[in-house]
C-alpha cells in the first residue's frame, strides 16, 4: 500500500476520497481508457483502494450519481405501482414529490458525467 500525507474530502457521493499530495510520479490506476489506451495522467486521488488522476475519480462520483438516481427512481416506481400503498393519498403524493425531485436531479447528472467524459 502506498504512503504520502493525504487530505480527506466528502463527496456527494457520500464516499470519502483521499486527495495525495507528493511529487512521486505514479500514473492514475484506472484499468483503460474507452479509447483503448492508459490514463498517463499523474494520481491525485485515492477512491475506493484506486489511485486516480482527479478526472477519473471525478468521473467515477458522477457515474455513482446517476446509478443512485436512477435506483432512486426505480424504487419510487415499484412503490407507486404497489396497490396498499395508493390507498393512502398523502403517501402517493409524497412519493410522486419525491419521484420527480430525482428525475429533476437526474439530467443535471447526465450532464456533469457527458462532460467529465469527454
Amino acid at each position: 500500500m502506498r504512503t504520502g500525507p493525504y487530505k480527506e474530502i466528502l463527496l456527494v457521493s457520500g464516499r470519502q476520497i483521499l486527495c495525495q499530495y507528493t511529487d512521486s510520479q505514479l500514473t492514475c490506476e484506472v484499468e483503460a481508457t474507452l479509447k483503448g489506451g492508459y490514463c498517463e495522467k499523474r494520481m491525485e486521488v485515492r477512491l475506493d483502494g484506486l489511485l486516480l488522476c482527479e478526472r477519473h475519480a471525478r468521473m467515477l462520483e458522477a457515474q455513482d450519481r446517476l446509478d443512485i438516481l436512477l435506483g432512486i427512481i426505480s424504487c419510487l416506481d415499484l412503490c407507486l405501482r404497489n396497490l396498499a400503498l395508493r390507498k393512502d393519498a398523502s403517501l402517493v403524493l409524497l412519493l410522486k414529490a419525491k419521484r420527480a425531485g430525482a428525475a429533476q436531479e437526474l439530467e443535471p447528472a447526465r450532464r456533469e458525467f457527458e462532460r467529465l467524459a469527454m
